[in-house]
């Protein structure tokens, strides 16, 4: 694979952490709407889901946004493992690493929703964790989203802060 720019790393990284972190506040926004606004699970689209359906669902958009978020965030692990641990140290590669694989998981869960969006012409349209664990799929993937963030988080900042730091040249003042 080719080794990323510092830029076109940095933009990658900005671009997909202020992404996500849009995704997981349209997840909240469904929150508010079933538990605030009392909208029902299926019809509480957050607010791009009014907008983006396809068989009556917001799925699709969330398959593809998703499977873009996956592909990004293992380019960027590739690259962050040769930042560790000058920009990037263990434990926040790590918590990385966990979100890799986290929003993997994810992606097996949409993969089986959009299976049943399939079969079903639409929903119902469940999944297996929110089958499994008996909440709604809206509680469950808020907290995908929010867990897959939240464990990127540590190794975007640093890198942006230990780099920006390096990057900064040192004036000293003139004393008098």
């Amino acid at each position: 694979m080719p080794r990323l720019t510092e830029t076109t790393f940095r933009r990658l990284f900005i671009a997909t952490s202020v992404v996500q972190g849009i995704h997981v506040f349209e997840h909240v926004v469904q929150l508010y709407q079933v538990f605030v606004l009392g909208i029902p699970d299926d019809t509480a689209l957050g607010l791009l889901g009014y907008v983006l359906q396809l068989q009556g669902t917001e799925e699709w958009l969330h398959l593809v946004f998703n499977l873009s978020y996956l592909s990004a965030l293992v380019l960027l692990l590739v690259t962050i493992r040769g930042l560790v641990p000058d920009s990037v140290p263990r434990g926040a590669f790590a918590a990385f690493a966990f979100a890799v694989a986290w929003e993997g998981w994810h992606n097996v869960e949409h993969a089986v929703i959009i299976s049943n969006v399939i079969a079903n012409g639409g929903c119902p349209c469940p999944g297996i964790g929110d089958v499994v664990l008996g909440i709604t799929d809206t509680v469950l993937h808020f907290f995908y989203n929010a867990i897959a963030y939240a464990a990127t988080i540590p190794a975007f900042w640093l890198y942006n802060t230990r780099s920006t730091r390096a990057r900064v040249p040192v004036v000293e003042l003139a004393r008098d």
